[in-house]
Formats: structure tokens, C-alpha cells, sequence
């Protein structure tokens, strides 16, 4: 490919992020700073007369009969007018339109580096993993651990707290799940069990732990969350070497403990020897069940309240300590399941000694941010990022590094966190009034008012 076009095709991306930060800029300063402007027309009130009146009376007296009537069948477009004005709609939309910009980058850098195989390597990204039943197991299989620690941070962002500490509840929940599996001697079932528990149990001290600098010394849990991470990984890295639970030969904790395994239940042959287990449907009744939390609970009432306003919610009789450190301590037993289902797997992650931060924690954070941190959004986003990450392994077939996937990733996590201007886009119509003419009469209205 030419100097010429990639120039070119440079100068277009930059053309188009300008615009994009350009028309933001406007409709910040618009909805913030707004102009002082006259009413274009005032509201003429007019009295109604007595006989209008006792015409208007007996009119609704006929009519309500019909409306009683209609009010019995199914108002299709008045439940689609509710369902367009709710913040769940509106943060669907942003979503979409921030998956739409991350993947329109991805394909420039398709066609900037390789243009002969762009639309290729879009259709693989797309359908890639779909391939196989095979495939489609593994997606639902790597979605679990994300899905797990999206969880983790959308929790106690609904306190008011940034838990950036999923990665070291992750570790440090999954390190203490394979010490139970390697040091106890237990029936099959109750084993996993006992496995499962002890991994939520030490996620949860572990997200405890900030949440109490935080509630009795005010230190900020973003510090005290990136500071456990640390202390957490160089932890794991001793308690790997453990004796009686390393295994030597290939350097790591050993995994044959089958009966710590978690069940697969036939899962693995309907979706052809894949890595699937029963993590996933105990992931989406874990979110549905966070969401049944906050939404119809007394705690999550109290959670969500400390959340909007410390201040506000003391004065209410709510003990806001209290509160912050039950919310990290759920918050870090969520992430510790997610490290329970990647290496209690019957293919599962390997632990050794570690010297960076696992990714799983910060691709939950970019799954709650993509969900605007509701937890049923996160079951999809989080299959959807997984998905995204599967398909990119195809992509070396056609002449792509696998990398791109998380360039569109990062691109659309980018754009969540610009939800805001999205959403001032989509509130003052800037589509609608690119591609909307203006009646003379509002035109001739304006010309009026400039003059």
C-alpha cells in the first residue's frame, strides 16, 4: 500500500476524531452554558366560554367509554414510548453506538495495514465465533471470569466506590480454592463446594479489607484496592511454591484434583469437547440475583444510598460504614468466584509465580462500563467482549495480528466512558437535524429574530 493513501487514511481518522471532540465541545457548552434566547411565541390564553365547556363535558362523557375500553387491550406504542424514555433504553443506545465507532476504528486499521483482506478480516471478526460449536462453548466459557469481576466493580460502584481491586480478589479467591482442591479429601460435589466457598470467602476478606481503610481511616479505596493487588499477586507467588501443592515438573499448583473439578454436566458434548461448565448459568443467576439485590432489596436500598450521598443517607439513619464495607466485601467475593471458575475448570488457567496484574479484573471493569454497571447488561457484554477475543483468533488466517481485537476493545470502552457526550448528542437530536429540513415557517421565524 501506498505512502500516499495511508496518509490519507491517517488524516481521515484524525478528521473524524476532531469532528467527534468538535461537535461534543458544542453541545457541552450548549446544555451547560446555554443562551439566553427570547420565546419565539408566546402562549395566547383564552377562556373557553360556559357553552364550550358543557360541549367539551358531554364530548368526554361519549369518549370514555371507548378510552375505558381501549385501556383493556395492549398498547403497543405507548410501551414503546416508555421503553424509549427510560435510562435503560438511553444507556443501550450509547452502548450500540460505541460498539459501532470501536469497530469502525478496527476496520481502518484493517484497511490501513492490509486493505486486500479488510472485508475478510470484518466478516471473521464478526461471525469467527460462530465457527464451531466448539467455539461457541469456549465464548460462553471465557465470559464467565469477566462476567464474574464485571460484577465485582459494578457492585460497588452503586456505593460510590471504584473497586480497581477485582485482579487481586480474583487471585487471591482462586489461589485459596486450589489450596482447598490439593490439601482436603472430600466426596465429589461437597468438595467443589467447599472449593467454591473458601475462594468467595477469601475474595471477600480481601475486598473487605480496602472497604475498611475506607470506612474507618478515609483512605481512598482506589489506593487501597491497587495497593492489595500488589500485596495479593506476591502472596499467590509464595503460597504457589507451597510443597504440597506445586507441582514441579511443569512449574506451577498442581490440577489433578478431579474431584474439585467444576461439573460440566454433558455441557462439553453438546458444544464439542469445549471448555464449558455450569460456570455460566451460575454467573447469570449470580447478576440476576445482584440485580434482585439492588433493585427490591432493603440493603441494596441502603447501598445505593450511601452511593447518591453519604451525607444524605447519614442523616437518614443509614450507617454508611456499615455499608462500604459490606458493599467491598460482596464486591470481592464476586471477583473471587470468577477466579474460582478459571482454575477450578476441568481445563482451567494455570497458577504460578506471578509478577503482573491478572487481566481479568480490568476486563470486568471495562464489561461494567460498557453496562453502564447494570448487572443483566453485564451478561451480555461480557459475551460479547469474549466473543470479540475468540473471533480474533482467526484473524491470523487472513494476515491480521490478534491484537486488533483489543485495539477495538479499547476503542470501544473509550467511547463508553464518553457516554455522557453521547448522550447529550442523542438528547438535543444532532442526527435527527442533520437530515431534517426546517418548515418556512420556522426559518422565516428565525430570520425575524436575528434582525
Amino acid at each position: 500500500m501506498s505512502t500516499t493513501v495511508k496518509i490519507l487514511f491517517i488524516i481521515l481518522i484524525s478528521l473524524f476524531i476532531l469532528g467527534l471532540f468538535i461537535i461534543s465541545l458544542k453541545f457541552i457548552l450548549e446544555k451547560y452554558y446555554p443562551r439566553s434566547k427570547k420565546n419565539k411565541k408566546q402562549p395566547e390564553v383564552q377562556e373557553l366560554s360556559k357553552e364550550e365547556e358543557s360541549k367539551e363535558i358531554v364530548e368526554e362523557e361519549k369518549v370514555e367509554p371507548k378510552e375505558e375500553k381501549q385501556k383493556e387491550k395492549f398498547d403497543f406504542k405507548e410501551f414503546v414510548t416508555k421503553v424509549r424514555k427510560s435510562p435503560t433504553y438511553k444507556s443501550f443506545k450509547v452502548a450500540v453506538i460505541s460498539i459501532l465507532i470501536g469497530i469502525l476504528l478496527g476496520f481502518l486499521i484493517m484497511v490501513i495495514t492490509k486493505p486486500s483482506s479488510s472485508l475478510e478480516g470484518l466478516k471473521r471478526l464478526f461471525i469467527g465465533g460462530f465457527r464451531s460449536k466448539r467455539s461457541i462453548g469456549d465464548v460462553l466459557a471465557d465470559a464467565v471470569p469477566i462476567m464474574l469481576t464485571g460484577l465485582a466493580f459494578a457492585f460497588a460502584s452503586k456505593t460510590g466506590l471504584f473497586n480497581i481491586g477485582a485482579s487481586g480478589q480474583f487471585i487471591v479467591g482462586a489461589v485459596f480454592a486450589l489450596y482447598a482442591a490439593r490439601l482436603l479429601t472430600l466426596p465429589p460435589v461437597i468438595h467443589w463446594l467447599v472449593c467454591v466457598l473458601a475462594g468467595v470467602l477469601a475474595g471477600a476478606i480481601w475486598g473487605a479489607i480496602p472497604g475498611i481503610l475506607k470506612a474507618f481511616f478515609n483512605v481512598s479505596e482506589v489506593i487501597g484496592t491497587i495497593m492489595m493487588n500488589y500485596i495479593g499477586i506476591y502472596l499467590v507467588s509464595i503460597m504457589a511454591v507451597y510443597p504440597p501443592v506445586f507441582d514441579s515438573l511443569y512449574n506451577r499448583i498442581a490440577i489433578n484434583h478431579p474431584t474439585a473439578w467444576t461439573p460440566v454436566i454433558g455441557l462439553d458434548k453438546i458444544f464439542g469437547g469445549s471448555k464449558i461448565d455450569i460456570g455460566i448459568f451460575i454467573a447469570i443467576i449470580v447478576a440476576i440475583l445482584i440485580f434482585f439485590i439492588l433493585k427490591k432489596t432493603t440493603l441494596g436500598y441502603q447501598l445505593k444510598a450511601v452511593g447518591y450521598s453519604s451525607t444524605a443517607s447519614k442523616a437518614a439513619g443509614i450507617n454508611n460504614k456499615k455499608n462500604i464495607i459490606t458493599s467491598m466485601a460482596i464486591a470481592g467475593g464476586l471477583a473471587g468466584l470468577g477466579g474460582v471458575f478459571a482454575y477450578l475448570a476441568k481445563s482451567p488457567l494455570f497458577l504460578s509465580g506471578m509478577s503482573s496484574v491478572p487481566p481479568q479484573g480490568f476486563e470486568g471493569m471495562s464489561v461494567a462500563l460498557l453496562a453502564n454497571s447494570h448487572p443483566i447488561g453485564i451478561i451480555f457484554t461480557s459475551v460479547f467482549i469474549s466473543y470479540l477475543k475468540n473471533s480474533a483468533e482467526t484473524l491470523q488466517i487472513v494476515g491480521y495480528n490478534r491484537e486488533i481485537a483489543s485495539v477495538i476493545i479499547a476503542s470501544i470502552i473509550f467511547m463508553a466512558a464518553l457516554s455522557k457526550i453521547i448522550s447529550i448528542v442523542l438528547d438535543k437530536g444532532f442526527f435527527k437535524k442533520l437530515f431534517k429540513k426546517k418548515p418556512k415557517e420556522e426559518e422565516q421565524l428565525e430570520v425575524k429574530d436575528n434582525v
